[in-house]
């Protein structure tokens, strides 16, 4: 199957594809080569007959390419994030293209209000950003070429990648290198909160977008998991270590080993959506990381 990830010299791109070359033959798509030997096409997105031309005999798109959130011109955010986006569906329908993963973010709907908790696929969306709103018309432009041309499409709403060094590539924890704490942190609120800790989860997300036969179009929360529910709200903010105690027995005496020191935590995801329907969710919970971390101290 040939897969093309567009964005392959970016942040998740550069990850992605080597990965994903493990199990698919893989098109790496850029405005720059990225530092790998995966067939290159040299693409500028926002320009339609590029494109067409770039995604002749592609059976998938995962289309990662975006501008992220910094001090950009707003017709930078428009000609990639969006005029970019709609080439991309656009020519995918045209070459038969079979599915086109779109590669989103938790901001296009919320930087963590919300009217409930935890934040799941149907809160209200409300971009604060030119980065947040422009994904947010990418998923909208997915659903729409979905809807009116029947293409498949399929939104990850990430709550980010943030690799943390100790990991090897296939997800397994190397205890003589990984920082603890900041692994630790990603569960409980702390630093890049909730984002993916390592290229394997983001790997094994998009395999299972891509091999997913029975999702046509959907939206998808896609991070590190929480156990906790809208009751755990008040007791998160105030005394959050009791809460994870309740769900992680143990939890104290290894959060003061390590020396972390937990603040108040005023919002969450709810992951269970891909789980349920794509069969994904990070390789490992704090629990896991728990037990890993006291049978490796010996």
């Amino acid at each position: 199957m040939k897969i093309m990830v567009t964005g392959a010299s970016g942040s998740l791109g550069r990850d992605l594809a080597p990965l994903l070359s493990r199990y698919y033959d893989v098109i790496a798509l850029d405005i720059k080569k990225p530092n790998n030997d995966l067939e290159f096409v040299q693409c500028d997105i926002s320009k339609l007959e590029e494109v067409e031309q770039a995604t002749k005999d592609i059976d998938m798109i995962a289309h990662l390419a975006a501008i992220l959130p910094v001090d950009r011109p707003l017709s930078q955010f428009i000609d990639v994030n969006v005029k970019g986006t709609c080439n991309i569906l656009e020519a995918a329908l045209k070459n038969g293209v079979k599915k086109v993963v779109y590669a989103s973010s938790v901001w296009a709907a919320s930087r963590g209000a919300s009217p409930y908790q935890p934040i799941d696929e149907n809160i209200p969306c409300k971009p604060e950003g030119m980065y947040d709103i422009t994904k947010l018309m990418g998923e909208q432009f997915c659903e729409y070429y979905h809807r009116l041309y029947g293409l498949n499409t399929m939104t990850l709403r990430l709550c980010g990648y943030d690799p943390i060094d100790g990991f090897t590539g296939d997800g397994d924890i190397l205890w003589g290198k990984i920082d603890i704490r900041a692994l630790t942190g990603r569960f409980v609120g702390m630093g890049p909160s909730f984002k993916l800790t390592n290229a394997y989860d983001l790997a094994q997300v998009f395999r299972s977008a891509i091999e997913n036969k029975s999702s046509q179009y959907d939206v998808y929360i896609i991070g590190v998991g929480t156990p906790f529910t809208q009751k755990d709200v008040k007791d998160l903010k105030k005394m959050p270590v009791t809460v994870l105690e309740s769900y992680y027995p143990g939890v104290s005496a290894f959060l003061k080993e390590i020396g972390l020191d937990v603040p108040g935590l005023g919002f969450w995801y709810n992951t269970n959506k891909a789980k349920e329907h794509l069969g994904f969710s990070a390789r490992f919970n704090l629990q896991d990381v728990m037990q890993q971390y006291y049978e490796n101290r010996r």
